[in-house]
């Protein structure tokens, strides 16, 4: 019984880990005191206030024609947040709201377990909502730092075959560019600019959760895999600039842990206004 109990505290602390790691990794506090013409439809609320400014010259292109091929949808997409790194005086991040994306699958024995805890499900909606986060505004270096892709020079480097998807419309002389990627497959060694997703989101990285899962855990549940569903991004562009001025992010991704046949769906959303 002190084993299966032991088991039990190890799985679950693997999953709260795993969930901390990434609140962590894009500097949204702790969990544990440790360690692709078409119209595009939209149902993400939009904040109200909206205040953007063009000052100075800017480093991106300005594009005059609409893009209309798959090619040029992503590249004026590549142009417009790649302007966020290199010409924005500030981004607001309005928030960043993380939730489970289907029902988790989790063997038994844990789920009888997370049943006192109300449930796998509520358990770990509880966990997530610890690392949900409300408005911030980004200045200087930690706008690289966070926005993504967080910790790099870029926002974007997506191709067209890394896109599912890619569509433009215009809406009150701005451009909506929405752009879906491919699905990336499982890997417990992917890394920022590899894939589809990471060349362009904030992805957990399976390398950040495998050095965060304590040695006791990870000799139980395994080595953590993750896979990223295919993901989306909708960017508001001033044509006349080329440059993004607001920005919301819609990321998938999967957390696995084979060995113990664990397998979580997560989506991340992720809102930006940027200023010039």
């Amino acid at each position: 019984m002190d084993n299966f109990i032991k088991s039990i505290s190890a799985f679950i602390l693997a999953i709260i880990v795993a969930i901390n790691a990434f609140g962590n990794f894009i500097g949204i506090g702790d969990i544990i005191p440790t360690e692709p013409e078409t119209t595009v439809e939209e149902t993400t609320t939009i904040p109200e206030e909206t205040t953007v400014t063009a000052t100075e010259p800017s480093s991106a292109p300005s594009i005059v024609v609409m893009p209309s091929t798959k090619e040029e949808i992503v590249d004026a997409f590549n142009t417009a947040v790649n302007a966020v790194k290199t010409d924005a005086k500030s981004v607001k991040h309005s928030y960043s709201n993380i939730s489970l994306n289907g029902s988790p699958v989790i063997p038994g024995s844990v789920d009888s377990i997370l049943k006192l805890l109300g449930g796998a499900e509520q358990f770990l909606n509880d966990q997530l909502s610890k690392n949900s986060k409300g408005e911030e505004t980004y200045t200087g270096d930690r706008i690289d730092a966070v926005y993504p892709v967080e910790g790099e020079s870029y926002a974007s480097k997506l191709t067209a075959e890394d896109v599912k998807e890619a569509t433009i419309t215009e809406k009150d002389g701005k451009w909506i560019i929405t752009i879906k990627t491919v699905d990336d497959e499982k890997s417990d060694s992917i890394k920022h600019g590899q894939g589809h997703a990471p060349k362009a989101f904030n992805v957990v990285l399976p390398g950040i959760v495998n050095d965060n899962v304590p040695a006791v855990a990870a000799s139980i549940v395994g080595t953590a895999t993750m896979n990223y569903p295919s993901s989306t991004c909708t960017v508001t562009v001033d044509p006349a600039t080329g440059r993004a001025v607001i920005a919301d992010y819609y990321l998938n991704w999967t957390i696995n842990f084979d060995k113990a046949g664990v397998s979580i769906p997560f989506t991340t959303n992720d809102y930006f206004t940027i200023t010039y």
